[in-house]
């Protein structure tokens, strides 16, 4: 197995893999949308609301509001999901209510235009947990006509993906192959076509010749290959190599999406291996 970092920053992690199973790294992509828990804003009491928003669509926007959860991982991997979207529920069990105390946080948001119109941001909100707040302070939530107030109550619980996209810590992850471009000098007669209508800049010409100069920024999007005149160019991809990006909402690293990814995914197929092994013991007895 082999792993490559092409870029990372705050938001974006973006590796090539070789040697690795595609189903295995479509797992991990798939878990980092829905299986790795992050805190959401899910209830909502309205105290007072004149603004001319209603108190459904308020709640709504509040809900997709990307909270932090990096500095308390470990605090979330302590708790079952399916805990939390049991203490959600109308019914909940009498048996459950310690545990709720654990997936919330409580959270406020006052605001009051008084002689000019005010936009209220989700800077704005108040959280009693200092680890767990709004990522970024400059999300427009509404705007506040004088005289005119809000103020809520508001619950972060911890929840993920698979339940609703407010609680998935990843805005995109996907897996694509690599390219293998191969360029016929013979054929080619430097008209550079290919360069003008690549749209990742994977071409450039040097001294009497094309080049490809970034095969990882390909995306198979075969342009190059249809106006190329003399058909120099011919594109096919790298079987067992792929390229797993992952783009993070704010809430978490990428790399540490993936890291959760990994551990929950490692954790599900552990416990299938257990239960496997009771059948199979269970049937021997």
């Amino acid at each position: 197995m082999e792993i490559s970092l092409l870029e990372i920053s705050n938001e974006t992690l973006e590796i090539a893999v070789k040697d690795v199973p595609l189903p295995f790294l479509n797992a991990i992509r798939r878990y980092a949308l829905a299986k790795v828990p992050t805190y959401a804003i899910d209830e909502i009491m309205v105290v007072v609301n004149t603004s001319s928003m209603y108190d459904e669509i308020l709640a709504h926007r509040l809900a997709m509001i990307p909270l932090t959860v990096e500095e308390v991982r470990d605090r979330i991997r302590e708790i079952d999901p399916e805990i939390c979207e049991k203490c959600s529920s109308s019914s909940r069990e009498k048996a459950i209510e310690k545990e709720c105390e654990r997936c919330y946080v409580h959270m406020t948001l006052e605001a009051e235009a008084e002689e000019n119109e005010i936009t209220v941001y989700s800077g704005d909100i108040r959280s009693e947990d200092p680890l767990v707040k709004p990522v970024y302070n400059n999300i427009p939530i509404l705007i506040l006509a004088p005289g005119q107030r809000i103020s809520l109550e508001l619950r972060a619980r911890i929840g993920r993906g698979l339940e609703h996209a407010k609680w998935s810590p990843a805005t995109i992850a996907v897996t694509r192959y690599v390219a293998n471009i191969k360029i016929e000098k013979e054929l080619c007669n430097l008209c550079r076509k290919c360069i003008e209508v690549c749209p990742r800049g994977v071409f450039e010409i040097d001294k009497d010749r094309i080049k490809v100069i970034n095969t990882y920024n390909c995306i198979l999007c075969k342009q190059c290959l249809q106006n190329c005149p003399v058909k120099a160019i011919t594109i096919s991809h790298i079987d067992n190599s792929y390229i797993l990006r992952i783009e993070s909402s704010g809430s978490m690293k990428p790399e540490s999406i993936v890291r959760e990814s990994v551990y929950i995914l490692l954790n599900e197929l552990d416990k299938l291996e257990r239960f496997v092994k009771s059948i199979k013991h269970g049937a021997q007895s």
